[in-house]
């Protein structure tokens, strides 16, 4: 379980100071959806594989986690799978916010979605007025984000389970693993 720290100040919002634990859900198992054929937000009720139940499991002896006031988790299964974990090692009240939601691409198909994740990297994070696949862009992004979480401002901490391109927007890190809890200060 690696662990960084980030901060992130934005200066046209100078609101109020949170610190944010970021955790990356644990592994999915998308073997039985991958079966039947389900595409786009059908992949998201995905379960966590065997491995990552026990990374998640394992979260409850971060010691960052023992600093927080509430944890609040995106609506995808393998993000609330990981969060009860966590709820239930912590005794930490859990909110669900389905804008937490991993990142979108507007076209169907697994191949489409690497097309959109190399032209995201590639273009850092700006969507082009001809690129040929649509997708969310980091600003729509952070925005989100922000937005989500402006109702939690009473909470001086708060553990956030996510995925990885939600993540990434407010962490330099090229690759965040499963489960990696990295803690942050972010302006909301």
């Amino acid at each position: 379980m690696r662990q960084t720290a980030c901060e992130l100040v934005d200066l046209d919002r100078l609101d109020t100071r949170m610190k944010i634990i970021f955790v990356r859900h644990g592994e999915p198992d998308y073997h039985e959806l991958e079966e039947r054929f389900y595409t786009g937000f059908g992949m998201d009720l995905a379960p966590l594989s065997e491995k990552g139940r026990q990374q998640a499991q394992e979260l409850w002896q971060n010691p960052l986690l023992q600093s927080a006031n509430l944890l609040v988790t995106s609506a995808v299964t393998r993000a609330l799978e990981t969060a009860s974990y966590v709820s239930c090692a912590t005794g930490l009240p859990l909110r669900v916010e389905p804008m937490l939601h991993e990142w979108q691409v507007y076209e169907v198909g697994i191949e489409n979605f690497e097309k959109a994740r190399c032209l995201f990297l590639e273009n850092k994070g700006e969507l082009l007025p001809n690129s040929p696949i649509q997708y969310e862009t980091a600003t729509e992004m952070k925005s989100r984000f922000l937005e989500s979480m402006a109702k939690y401002r009473d909470y001086q901490t708060v553990i956030v389970v996510t995925h990885n391109m939600l993540i990434r927007q407010f962490v330099p890190n090229e690759k965040i693993d499963f489960c990696q809890v990295i803690e942050c200060e972010i302006e909301i």
